[in-house]
């Protein structure tokens, strides 16, 4: 039960505002995207011919597995709702979409440091560090999580040793 029920704690410090509107806002903006990619043709259309330009293996059932996860794991995570799987999801689908797709848009023959300041332009480094905050602090005390560990250590406070 330990187990379980720190994976739903959080700390309840006053950053809880900020991180309540970023997790919040990251979910809901997965949620759209994704929402967008599995019911509007076009959006099918182009989800599919990127994910074949970026050479994944079985696009067609790829581009709807991707898009009904960033659907599903972005609600749940505007939601609050274990919140550090969500986010762990959602980082690793932005991850892969960085690294098949938007770091062939950084012009090459760079230097370092101008490199590095067009990755943080793309907006999938800001979603991943996004995720890697939440995936650390939590859902915080806006959160179903905050709510189910409650009720897990009220039970584990109450059951017999």
């Amino acid at each position: 039960m330990t187990c379980l029920l720190a994976l739903f704690q959080t700390s309840s410090n006053r950053h809880f505002i900020p991180l309540a509107i970023m997790r919040i806002a990251l979910g809901m903006f997965f949620f759209a995207s994704g929402f967008n990619k599995v019911f509007i043709p076009e959006n099918q259309a182009l989800m599919l011919e990127t994910i074949t330009e970026a050479g994944i293996p079985f696009p067609a059932v790829m581009a709807v597995f991707v898009a009904s996860c960033e659907t599903l794991f972005g609600l749940l995570l505007a939601a609050g709702f274990l919140t550090r799987l969500n986010a762990l999801v959602l980082m690793i689908i932005s991850l892969v979409a960085l690294f098949t797709v938007a770091l062939h848009q950084i012009p090459p023959n760079l230097n370092l440091l101008t490199w590095y300041s067009w990755l943080f332009y793309l907006p999938e480094s800001a979603y991943i560090l996004i995720c890697l905050l939440l995936i650390v602090q939590g859902g915080g005390p806006l959160s179903l999580d905050c709510s189910v560990a409650k009720r897990l250590s009220l039970r584990e406070a109450n059951s017999p040793s």
